[in-house]
């Protein structure tokens, strides 16, 4: 049987601030975009795409709101 590495994923090497940075960017999703608003209650993206695949579209895709550090 093969053993099990005890070793961390290659992001868990990086600086932690930027890491928990990343972790709250990914859990509040749109709600920390400039380009979100909310309708009913439910955050929706005036560009009509989807997080996370939003923060690959450099144009049109996700902007940190100021509030969020953008």
């Amino acid at each position: 049987m093969r053993e099990l590495s005890r070793a961390l994923p290659a992001y868990a090497y990086g600086d932690p601030a930027k890491i928990v940075e990343a972790q709250q960017i990914r859990a509040g999703g749109c709600a920390f975009c400039e380009r979100s608003e909310t309708v009913f209650g439910v955050q929706v993206c005036l560009s009509g795409l989807k997080f996370p695949a939003c923060r690959r579209d450099t144009k049109k895709g996700h902007k940190l709101t100021v509030r969020a550090g953008g």
